[in-house]
C-alpha cells in the first residue's frame, strides 16, 4: 500500500514537471513570436522612413529644378533656341548619380526623349 502511494506521488510529480515544462515551452514560443513581430515592425518602420527620405530627396530635386513630378516636361530656353527637358535628363546632365537613382526609383521614364530627341541615358 505504501509503495502504491509512493508510485502515485511519483506519477503526480512527473505530471507536474511535464506541465511545468510545457508551460515553459509555450512561454518561450510566445516570447519568440513576440520578438519576431517586433523585429518585423521595426523593419517596416525603417523601410517606411527610408521611403520617406527618398521621396523627400526626389521632391527636393524636382522643386529645385522647376519640375512638379518625375515625368513632367519643362520648357527650356537658351541663347539661340528653346525646347523642353525632363527631370531625368536634368539629373544626367548635372552628373547627379543620386538624383538619377532616386528619379528612377520614383518612376521616371528612361525612354522619354527631350526636344533634341535624346533619351536621358
Amino acid at each position: 500500500r505504501e509503495e502504491e502511494e509512493e508510485e502515485r506521488l511519483r506519477q503526480l510529480e512527473l505530471e507536474r514537471q511535464r506541465a511545468a515544462e510545457e508551460e515553459e515551452r509555450r512561454a518561450r514560443e510566445e516570447a519568440e513570436r513576440q520578438r519576431q513581430q517586433e523585429e518585423e515592425e521595426e523593419a517596416r518602420r525603417r523601410a517606411e522612413e527610408a521611403r520617406k527620405r527618398k521621396q523627400n530627396l526626389v521632391e527636393e530635386f524636382l522643386s529645385k529644378n522647376g519640375f512638379a513630378d518625375a515625368n513632367e516636361r519643362k520648357k527650356t530656353s537658351g541663347t539661340f533656341s528653346s525646347g523642353f527637358t525632363y527631370p531625368l535628363h536634368a539629373a544626367v546632365r548635372a552628373k547627379d548619380a543620386q538624383a538619377v537613382e532616386l528619379l528612377l526609383w520614383a518612376g521616371a521614364e528612361k525612354e522619354l526623349k527631350d526636344s533634341a530627341k535624346l533619351t536621358p541615358l
